[in-house]
């Protein structure tokens, strides 16, 4: 089997310019933990996930017992809403594994079993044509 037979071929994805809201916005609506990042000729540029946001959300200290009890929702936004209007791409993970659509499906299992979300499956152009995701594999059993 190949990758292109267990792909999606119309992955969720947003631009690399658009603000870092456009894309948590995305991944809240749509419960994704991840994002594919492409430019505006649908070249794949990166993928941001939930693990770099929650970067943003820690505070710049690690924190005493005393220090969480006064610690009230508004600060965990506060330390996100600054980067909020900020680009995509500063955020994206640029050396993110690809996948061609022609390499064999274990190749893609293979980087999936190493902790990857999704993988991107590109074109020899760098152009994204599909994604693929444990959960992408699993949908073919019916349960």
């Amino acid at each position: 089997m190949k990758c292109k037979h267990y792909m999606a071929t119309v992955p969720t994805t947003v631009l690399n310019t658009a603000p870092l809201s456009e894309a948590v916005a995305t991944m809240v609506s749509k419960h994704m933990q991840d994002l594919i990042v492409v430019n505006d000729k649908g070249e794949f540029v990166g993928t941001i996930t939930s693990f770099t946001l929650t970067k943003l959300l820690l505070p710049a200290q690690p924190q005493l017992p005393d220090d969480a009890e006064r610690e009230r929702a508004e600060d965990v936004d506060n330390r996100l809403i600054p980067h909020l209007h900020r680009r995509v791409d500063d955020f994206a993970d640029c050396h993110h594994p690809v996948v061609d659509p022609e390499a064999p499906l274990s190749q893609a299992l293979t980087l999936l079993a190493e902790g990857y979300l999704r993988l991107p499956v590109v074109d020899k152009n760098r152009k994204l044509v599909g994604g693929l995701s444990s959960l992408t594999i699993l949908r073919r059993f019916r349960f």
